[in-house]
């Protein structure tokens, strides 16, 4: 399981691709789950990532954004910053949606919202498209994590859903340190954190010495397994 950490700026992205993070996924979060960095931002983050040690995929998130023809509009604007994946929330039922993400020529990744259950009529049709990966993260941080609004027979068979269809699987949704080893269990491809390493709340700035320290738990859980 790899790890993906969100970033808001340039220091913190520099921060967490130094910790060893496997994904940079550049978002805001005092927009909400998926909230957007300006298109400015964005570019510069990239920039900067091209010239850190390594090189590591870099995502971005759109944003809320109300109809289909402003979501491709947001999509494009923000493939075009240099990112090589952009992430869209997806509601149930958005069947059309789907099809046109899966048409628009940007590699973009469906990310489904557990708070209201998972659509898996939703979820097949994506497996049948063309994208890289698909995400599951919750939409109100205040309920709690993705553990508590899902079960982790839900979450196995999201993961296995997706594996099966030969896409990347994803997990996020205020996950925390003792989240590790049952997220290990369910084995998704990367598992996304962002609440997990700030110095206070998901809002606050990020704290490279918890990236490192989940890094190295990470670690610790994959030679246990592997034991």
């Amino acid at each position: 399981m790899r790890l993906l950490v969100s970033v808001r700026d340039v220091d913190e992205a520099l921060a967490a691709a130094a910790a060893g993070v496997d994904f940079i996924d550049l978002k805001e979060p005092s927009a909400g789950a998926l909230g957007a960095l300006p298109p400015a931002t964005l570019e510069a983050i990239v920039a900067a990532l091209q010239h850190a040690p390594g090189r590591r995929p870099i995502s971005a998130t759109i944003g809320d954004c109300a109809g289909t023809t402003e979501v491709l509009e947001r999509v494009a604007e923000t493939a075009a910053c240099g990112v090589d994946y952009v992430k869209v929330g997806i509601a149930r039922g958005q069947h059309a949606l789907l099809d046109a993400l899966a048409m628009c020529g940007h590699a973009v990744v469906p990310v489904f919202v557990a708070d209201h259950g998972i659509d898996g009529a939703l979820l097949a049709r994506a497996g049948a498209l063309a994208f890289p990966a698909l995400m599951l993260d919750t939409e109100d941080k205040a309920r709690g994590s993705l553990f508590d609004i899902a079960s982790e027979v839900q979450l196995q068979r999201f993961v296995t859903q997706v594996r099966r269809s030969g896409k990347l699987c994803g997990l996020a949704g205020a996950l925390r340190f003792e989240h590790l080893a049952r997220l290990q269990s369910i084995a998704p491809d990367f598992a996304g954190f962002r609440s997990a390493v700030c110095s206070g709340a998901r809002t606050a700035a990020l704290d490279v010495q918890r990236v490192r320290a989940l890094r190295e738990q990470l670690q610790c859980e994959d030679a246990a397994q592997a034991a």
